[in-house]
């Protein structure tokens, strides 16, 4: 009876060590970046774009992030995101969404806001 636990045990154990690693093979850097939030994405900027202290456009200027950063991570956006129509929208329309807001972002070391219409998926 002890033997065939130990095998039961085994065999399932064997088995999810090959699932495991067929998901983890099949996942790739590319997949990681596509998320359904657009806070856990990184974006590249488009754009040459003055990054200000507030959301306002009148806010004061605290500097320029240049066209080309990549990694830029967005803090939050105003208005919120539609994130059901982010999730099954198409990149196009995540781009619609991108370039109706104004965002805090974190880029090249940076923190301030941008247009989001400066922004595009990385």
């Amino acid at each position: 009876m002890l033997k065939r636990i130990t095998l039961f045990i085994l065999a399932h154990v064997a088995f999810f060590g090959v699932a495991a690693a067929i998901v983890a093979a099949s996942t790739t850097d590319a997949d990681a970046q596509r998320s359904n939030n657009p806070y856990d994405m990184r974006f590249v900027t488009t754009q040459s774009e003055p990054l200000r202290s507030g959301p306002e456009a009148g806010s004061l200027v605290k500097g320029e992030i240049a066209s080309g950063i990549r990694d830029v991570r967005l803090r939050w956006c105003r208005p919120e995101f539609d994130i059901q129509g982010w999730m099954f929208g198409s990149s196009r329309a995540q781009q619609g969404q991108l370039n109706d807001r104004v965002c805090e972002v974190e880029a090249a070391g940076q923190i301030g806001f941008i247009s989001g219409s400066a922004l595009r998926v990385q």
